[in-house]
């Protein structure tokens, strides 16, 4: 199954955080709030013209808006583009 979005939206796929140790030696669980995540698919500028995010980029995204949902039991969001606050260059 491909979900497209419409408009200035993007799927991504959350990155999960990872498990922390304090140093007294407590281990934290994974935080859920990491606000990264992989684009899935790209929507459109209104114009038609596309979106500067490539399939595959890793994000960082802010923002409270989001619609969760699950395809093929993996955790992806539909956030707006104005949302994504940078792309992660390795």
């Amino acid at each position: 199954m491909r979900i497209v979005p419409i408009g200035e939206r993007v799927v991504l796929k959350q990155i999960k955080g990872e498990e922390e140790k304090t140093k007294s030696g407590i281990y934290l669980p994974k935080s859920e709030d990491k606000k990264e995540g992989i684009i899935v698919e790209v929507g459109t500028f209104k114009d038609g013209k596309s979106l500067p995010l490539n399939k595959g980029d890793k994000v960082l995204y802010g923002g409270y808006s989001s619609e969760d949902f699950e395809i093929n039991g993996e955790k992806h969001l539909i956030i707006e583009f104005k949302d994504i606050v940078a792309r992660v260059e390795d």
